[in-house]
């Protein structure tokens, strides 16, 4: 059976359909450090391998479905489409940019072309294990291992995108998009409400809360969807239990229902709804966060950096609007603030492809130093390979970015996509349970251990 999957606050982001990356200038106090080393801590030079030489005598078709139609989608598109046909001139390049049909999501159209065999040679989606599962299951997608062994590209992707993308012990896509979920706030509300510096405690942010709710406005709120409440509860544990203390649970059999920060970040969370920082209804109402975020009725909003680029469309459209971000403290004193992270989208290789060469070339030209150069400068996305953030031509707050990237410690975990593809829907449905008030955190970790066992005696839990 096909995995449902919603989109990630895509409703909320007009124009921007997946993640994007960008680090506006005024980053947390206390942030650096925190994001990339093993993110792109090989960032020191571009690599010897670098883009294959162009050969004529390579020919050959590629169909190719992509992600999104937006219009810095396109422009990427149009930009890797050209280079690569630079590159390879004989190898026939085709975007299926059709629209899915009404009624139906990506992954229905996905599944639809699997068992008619007639799917794309490459598609871009999410590939860590909770999303690539179904499609290993069903031996729809090429196990891509000999050829990160030999293509110039695939060898620069760093291990530990590798290492996030594996499933039964072999990498069954190319990982992309280093993403990260922080707590982005509207640097006016900030303003007015007299708040002048980032919380450096649990306490302080418990105080700004409490300001920013007595002026009057939202304190924080939470995108509707199924995923939206695992991407906030993600922010939370990393700040209880840290990454190695999820790592007991994801790696070394530690019991998700006896581990008090699997509960108390839950807990966290029905605190913050009882104390109005969050409403009551976020998974019912009618809230338009975007708008709420850019007219200032709403302060803050945990929220992935696959947002931004609607936040900055919105700069240029609204005069004044401006935003920044910052990772809460850790509730835990033991834990450093760690960012609750990893990759997002990627490409997969349909198993089925009929010119295996052509299509393996175009997956690795999509690691290569030209292909991340547009999707740093136009689409502010980074790929996990080594890079100067030195060399390109972005805005002042994507080159901060840049910089703390390629310094940077290994992040944390997004829960929702390092998890068993079952073991997900537990742990996001339940999470909405909870916030609606139906069912209780200490009910839900039974819940999540038992279907933990489960993917366990099937083979299904993931291995470091």
């Amino acid at each position: 059976m096909a995995l449902k999957r919603s989109g990630k606050e895509g409703n909320q982001a007009p124009g921007v359909t997946r993640r994007t990356f960008f680090w506006s200038a005024g980053r947390a106090a206390g942030v650096s450090g925190v994001l990339g080393g093993a993110l792109l801590a090989a960032c020191a030079a571009p690599g010897g391998a670098g883009d294959a030489a162009p050969k004529a005598s390579r020919s050959g078709k590629v169909l190719f479905w992509m992600e999104s139609s937006n219009e810095v989608a396109l422009q990427t598109w149009d930009a890797i489409s050209a280079s690569f046909k630079e590159a390879y001139p004989n190898i026939e390049l085709t975007f299926d940019r059709s629209p899915v049909p009404q009624g139906q999501s990506r992954d229905d159209k996905l599944f639809a072309a699997l068992s008619a065999g007639a799917a794309w040679d490459v598609w871009q989606r999410d590939i860590p294990p909770s999303y690539q599962q179904p499609l290993v299951d069903r031996k729809a997608v090429l196990a891509l291992d000999e050829y990160y062994a030999t293509m110039p590209n695939l060898k620069r992707v760093l291990p530990w995108a590798r290492a996030r993308s594996k499933l039964f012990g072999k990498t069954w896509g190319v990982p992309h998009e280093v993403e990260f979920i922080p707590i982005f706030y509207n640097k006016n509300v900030f303003q007015k409400a007299g708040i002048k510096e980032h919380p450096k405690t649990w306490e302080q942010f418990l105080k700004l809360n409490q300001t920013l709710k007595a002026s009057g406005v939202q304190p924080m709120n939470i995108a509707k969807g199924r995923t939206n409440p695992g991407h906030n509860y993600s922010i939370y544990l990393m700040g209880v239990i840290g990454k190695d203390g999820f790592e007991d649970l994801l790696y070394r059999d530690k019991r998700w229902d006896q581990n008090e920060g699997v509960i108390r970040a839950a807990q966290t969370l029905l605190d913050f709804v009882k104390q109005g920082w969050i409403p009551a209804d976020n998974q019912t109402g009618s809230y338009d966060l975007n708008n709420d975020f850019q007219n200032a009725t709403l302060a803050m909003w945990g929220t992935g950096t696959w947002s931004v680029s609607g936040f900055e469309q919105r700069k240029r459209e609204t005069p004044g609007f401006e935003y920044s971000f910052f990772v809460p403290p850790s509730e835990n004193s033991k834990i450093k603030p760690t960012i609750a992270g990893g990759l997002g989208g990627g490409f997969s290789v349909w198993s089925e492809t009929k010119d295996r060469q052509s299509t393996i070339t175009f997956a690795d030209f999509l690691m290569s130093p030209i292909s991340q150069k547009h999707w740093i400068e136009i689409r502010f996305q980074v790929a996990p390979v080594p890079f100067k953030p030195e060399e390109y031509k972005v805005p002042e707050g994507m080159a901060g970015a840049l910089k703390t990237i390629a310094s940077g410690q290994e992040m944390g975990y997004n829960i929702s996509v390092v998890v068993p593809a079952k073991f997900v829907d537990v742990y996001w449905d339940g999470l909405v349970d909870i916030l609606k008030g139906t069912l209780t955190p200490k009910e839900w970790a039974g819940r999540l251990q038992r279907e933990w066992e489960t993917a366990k005696s099937e083979g299904r839990t993931p291995k470091p």
